[in-house]
């Protein structure tokens, strides 16, 4: 997880990477995309790279209404409420069309980051080019086997999780015991704002200082906001914490 600095630092030199417009070939839109890693800033180990493929259309479903998405989605489109989430992500697919972007990627985190969209496609497949030319990224291909990636594509994966239970559920099968899973809610101090509820994964042993590193990036949306996490780990054990962005005051119990 990036420190509130390295996520400032990360979010200006992204910009670099999409602040183009084309209207031209893929090949020649990569192409332009890749050259605007020379507008990075020295020192960042990252690059400018061209991303394609088809976004799942029930993720917006499932993150605005979470454990009601099916139900609502079949009730606006008018299908059977029996319907199946395939069905469903079929229905919704056949007119979606190729997503393509130019984002920034850190050398660091390419497998993070595509498994990431990975789980963002339809098909699972993400096709990118980083400057030598179009790969494709496929999601059955995907076995990390160090500790450091294996962590990070369980904690990808809570991401797309939309209740507390599968979260907390998640928590109990993680590789390594410095880890855990959290459901966590934000709740906004002020009128006219909505409750956002999360799954997340954390580092137990840092957990504290990335509460606040949470705290401080929230804190850019939202004025006044008390923030709460139960979370779960491979032992068994449920930690709750909170914080208030009022009176500064972070628990971890």
């Amino acid at each position: 997880m990036l420190n509130t600095e390295n996520t400032e630092l990360y979010s200006l030199e992204q910009i670099k990477c999409i602040d183009f417009m084309s209207q031209i070939s893929q090949t020649e839109e990569a192409d332009k995309c890749v050259a605007r890693s020379s507008l990075l800033s020295k020192g960042i180990n990252g690059t400018c790279c061209f991303y394609s493929f088809k976004l799942d259309p029930i993720l917006d479903y499932k993150k605005k209404y979470k454990e009601n998405w099916k139900k609502i989605a079949a009730q606006s489109k008018g299908y059977d409420l029996n319907i199946s989430e395939e069905e469903i992500r079929k229905k919704l697919s056949e007119n979606v069309k190729e997503t393509s972007f130019c984002g920034l990627i850190m050398k660091n985190s390419y497998s993070a980051l595509l498994y990431t969209y990975s789980l963002s496609a339809i098909d699972n497949i993400v096709k990118y080019d980083c400057g030598q030319g179009q790969k494709i990224f496929n999601i059955k291909k995907f076995h990390p086997s160090n500790r450091d990636e294996i962590i990070k594509k369980e904690f990808i994966e809570a991401r797309f999780i939309i209740t507390e239970k599968e979260c907390l559920k998640k928590g109990t099968k993680l590789s390594f015991d410095d880890a855990q899973i959290c459901w966590c809610e934000t709740i906004p101090l002020s009128s006219g704002e909505f409750n956002e509820k999360n799954c997340l994964g954390f580092q137990i042993s840092t957990f504290k200082e990335q509460l606040k590193s949470e705290m401080n990036e929230i804190l850019k949306q939202y004025s006044k906001v008390e923030y709460k996490c139960t979370c779960s780990n491979n032992k068994n054990k449920i930690i709750k914490s909170s914080y208030n962005s009022v009176t500064g005051e972070i628990k971890v119990e």
